[in-house]
């Protein structure tokens, strides 16, 4: 994550993708100080809010909006080629699950890797945050290699066949290395959003927001392992 006053976040969305993928961005806009104002709550807890910039993006010949599960229309922000979403220029990029059946293209992934290999003087990157199939573009881009990343588990079998240079974990909702998260299953972005803030934002604010959400810590332990009952 870059050092800014206000988070810089992109939803790339290169072909169409779950509904409920995208849902975990709302988190960070749960944390605007305008929305927590709205919620009437402390103007100690408002202070503590973080603004962002959120950008939806896709791929120039796209279009204006992508279709998404549920025959929900996305309207696209950005395409790859704007100024405002190149490497270095987002804090976070979150990326929600395509078809799992889908091959994309070298303009796709170079897009994905670029965020990945991008460093800052002090050698930190944005984050890239993946929810159930977005990790195949991860795959496909080559940023998982030698690293573990979790997956829809009913495809773990063909995820290990299809990139066997990343160590595939299925008893885990969701996994961080470095600056690469994955999650398992559709919901289980909730929770790595959650956990991402958890670990970035402390204090009242992402608190107060995640409460409001009613999305607690009892999920998981450790890197994202259920607790067991």
């Amino acid at each position: 994550m870059t050092a800014t006053k206000e988070l810089r976040i992109g939803v790339f969305t290169p072909s169409g993708a779950q509904l409920l993928d995208l849902s975990p961005i709302d988190l960070f806009g749960v944390m605007y100080p305008e929305y927590l104002r709205a919620c009437i709550l402390s103007v100690l807890i408002v202070e503590m809010g973080m603004p962002s910039t959120i950008y939806y993006i896709s791929m120039p010949e796209s279009g204006t909006h992508i279709e998404l599960t549920a025959k929900a229309i996305l309207e696209i922000s950005k395409t790859t080629k704007d100024k405002e979403v190149q490497p270095g220029m987002l804090d976070i990029l979150l990326v929600p699950g395509p078809s799992p059946a889908t091959i994309f293209d070298a303009k796709v992934l170079d897009f994905v890797s670029g965020h990945a290999a991008w460093r800052r003087s002090d050698g930190r990157s944005a984050d890239i945050l993946s929810v159930c199939t977005g990790c195949i573009i991860l795959g496909q881009s080559e940023i998982l290699k030698g690293k573990n990343a979790s997956g829809p588990r009913g495809r773990v079998p063909k995820l290990r066949k299809d990139f066997p240079d990343t160590a595939w974990v299925d008893d885990k909702r969701w996994v961080k290395e470095g600056s690469i998260w994955t999650s398992g299953r559709i919901t289980n972005g909730q929770e790595i959003v959650a956990e991402y803030i958890r670990k970035n934002f402390l204090g009242l604010a992402s608190e107060a927001a995640l409460a409001m959400a009613d999305i607690l810590s009892a999920f998981t332990v450790g890197n994202g392992k259920p607790k067991k009952a």
